[in-house]
């Protein structure tokens, strides 16, 4: 599979999405990309792994079995080399997962917080893949709303948009 484009509407569909992430971030665990865009107007520190039956202990053996959040796999990234770049809006909100980054003492060369009024785009970009469409990385993104998103791991289009991502926000090409 190169690409994959679903609407979000259905419980099922919600699954998958949950289950895309997962899927995302548990290989970026195993095998980091050199730098993670993650860019979304709307952002909050919501679960991303579940591992309430310690499903990911071999993938990270300090993971608490609990539904994980996106900060503490963020976070662990940053450790295993990942250059996190977040990109938001200027909300109190969306500053959640950036006060639990940028505590970590490497931070300071491995994290770039950005803040534009304007944005609008969204997307998950790493090595690998690249998730985009119409999702903030919210609660009600991941659980109540109608999402359009499209998953690509086509090494050309993965490479297009970490370039443009890399352009607009800065970050590791």
């Amino acid at each position: 599979m190169s690409t994959r484009q679903f609407l979000q509407s259905a419980a099922d569909a919600r699954n998958s999405t949950s289950e895309l992430l997962q899927f995302i971030f548990a290989a970026e665990l195993l095998a980091p990309s050199r730098c993670l865009w993650i860019v979304s107007p709307w952002l909050r520190d919501i679960p991303i792994l579940d591992n309430t039956t310690g499903a990911f202990v071999s993938v990270c053996a300090d993971l608490p079995k609990s539904k994980v959040r996106f900060s503490r796999v963020l976070l662990e990234l940053l450790q295993r080399g990942t250059r996190v770049v977040i990109a938001t809006r200027p909300e109190d909100g969306n500053r959640q997962v950036r006060d639990v980054l940028a505590d970590a003492p490497i931070a300071a060369e491995a994290f770039r917080f950005i803040e534009r009024r304007e944005l609008h785009a969204k997307g998950l970009v790493g090595d690998r893949f690249a998730l985009s469409g119409s999702m903030n990385f919210t609660y009600n993104g991941l659980e109540n709303l109608e999402e359009m998103l499209l998953f690509q791991t086509e090494r050309a289009r993965v490479e297009e948009l970490r370039i443009v991502f890399r352009q607009q926000y800065g970050g590791l090409a």
